[in-house]
């Protein structure tokens, strides 16, 4: 059955013309009585957050919604939450809807954990019965037990959210709408969650999406759409999307680069926006670093604990900062508290004077990582120096499950590929030099 539909529906706001009461009207009167002539110069202008979106989701789907900042993905949590209405085309749902989108909405800071519950509560659409009947366990999910008559004004901001987190996520809805709340709290309280709505979605509740965590996206929706700049591009299989959105800003990635170091940069030193020369003095970076599995399929969850993990690293070193003797390392550390948990390296001696473009590849064996999210950084050291080493941005990695009591740190078996310049064509990132 047929729960959500959008209908080439349609969001536009008219930049500048924000006057939604009778204050800002009454000052924008003024202003235009003392300024006309500026008035008139900034004439408001349209903008479409969403434009002519269409789709359809089934009961007990769990749809994503990923795309860049400004895509319009929390305009159209907002537009199926009858927060605001769309321009044109028509919307229709089905069934008792709750919102995770800004948790602890409605929260007044004077009143108490337990009295923030009921007031939550009641704003979420639950009945007083229905609160009291829950409230042991929201309590419990909270965390708070000993605090829950302390006023909230003196809660750390994770309490804080905790509570929201827990009020929004016991409510009974048939439809729920998720948007980036799944990163608050800690590692363990992140862990829960992501439990929680695996659970409401095992219990049959229809859920919208919306993170910037892939890796979660992967492993939690069954379907995804691809946002960009209030277009509805793509609609498919998680890594299918996953990927797509990834290619996209892997040329936003580049094209700000080349922006930023246009003066940096050679002639020639790009060629068909497709990879850095190996003879570029720009900068030196591992540019890119990509996880697979064992099989050899790009990934970012690692499905089993036992699997085999591949990360490849590609970097651009110049000729005037060459690594005398490097040393390539890869570092998996736990996003919620930054512990490394295992940080495998490899150095050839008779490897001197590292430039140019090329890359490296660790298979990590039998990979024993506890559920838990984690970032995979590349670095590059020189042995002969002690010059800060070449870093990459850290790319997410989830180990899904029920949450252990491990710290997971250990010292696993790398298998290391040999580092070869790459030449400058070179786009899959094999390491031949074929």
């Amino acid at each position: 059955m047929i729960v959500i539909e959008f209908e080439n529906v349609s969001k536009c706001y008219q930049l500048g013309a924000g006057r939604s009461n009778l204050r800002e009207a009454i000052a924008h009167g003024v202003r235009k009585l003392f300024d006309s002539r500026r008035s008139q110069a900034r004439q408001a202008e349209p903008f479409w957050a969403v434009k002519d979106v269409s789709f359809q989701v089934e009961q007990g789907e769990v749809l994503g919604i990923i795309g860049h900042n400004g895509a319009g993905k929390s305009t159209l949590l907002k537009l199926l939450s009858r927060v605001t209405l769309p321009t044109s085309g028509r919307i229709r749902r089905r069934g008792r809807m709750a919102a995770l989108i800004e948790l602890g909405a409605g929260f007044h800071p004077e009143l108490s954990g337990r009295e923030n519950i009921y007031l939550n509560g009641a704003i979420l659409g639950l009945k007083r019965r229905e609160i009291e009947a829950k409230f042991d366990d929201i309590v419990e999910f909270a965390e708070l037990g000993p605090f829950i008559d302390t006023p909230i004004k003196r809660y750390s901001s994770g309490m804080y959210v905790r509570l929201a987190f827990a009020v929004a996520a016991h409510v009974q809805a048939d439809l729920l709408l998720v948007d980036e709340v799944l990163s608050v709290g800690d590692g363990a309280f992140q862990s829960k969650s992501l439990a929680r709505m695996r659970e409401l979605r095992d219990n049959g509740a229809t859920i919208i999406f919306v993170s910037h965590q892939m890796a979660a996206v992967q492993s939690f929706c069954s379907r995804v759409l691809l946002m960009d700049h209030g277009r509805l591009i793509m609609s498919g299989k998680p890594a299918e999307v996953v990927e797509r959105y990834e290619q996209i800003q892997e040329v936003a990635r580049r094209d700000y680069f080349l922006k930023a170091n246009a003066s940096l940069i050679r002639d020639g030193a790009i060629q068909n926006g497709a990879g850095y020369a190996p003879e570029a003095d720009a900068y030196e970076a591992i540019w890119k670093v990509e996880l697979f599995d064992g099989s050899g399929h790009p990934t970012n969850v690692l499905q089993q604990r036992g699997a085999d993990l591949i990360v490849r690293c590609h970097y651009c070193i110049p000729r005037s900062h060459s690594i005398g003797v490097p040393i390539f390392s890869i570092q998996i550390r736990r996003k919620s508290d930054g512990l490394v948990c295992c940080s495998p390296w490899t150095s050839d001696p008779q490897q001197s004077g590292l430039c140019g473009r090329g890359a490296f590849e660790a298979r990590i064996r039998n990979v024993m990582l506890a559920p838990d999210a984690y970032v995979v950084e590349a670095r590059i050291y020189d042995y002969l120096s002690s010059r800060q080493p070449v870093v990459s941005d850290p790319v997410p990695l989830l180990v899904p499950g029920d949450p252990v009591p491990e710290d997971g740190i250990y010292a696993p078996e790398t298998v290391w590929s040999p580092q070869t310049p790459l030449p400058v064509a070179h786009e899959r990132g094999r390491l031949d030099g074929s």
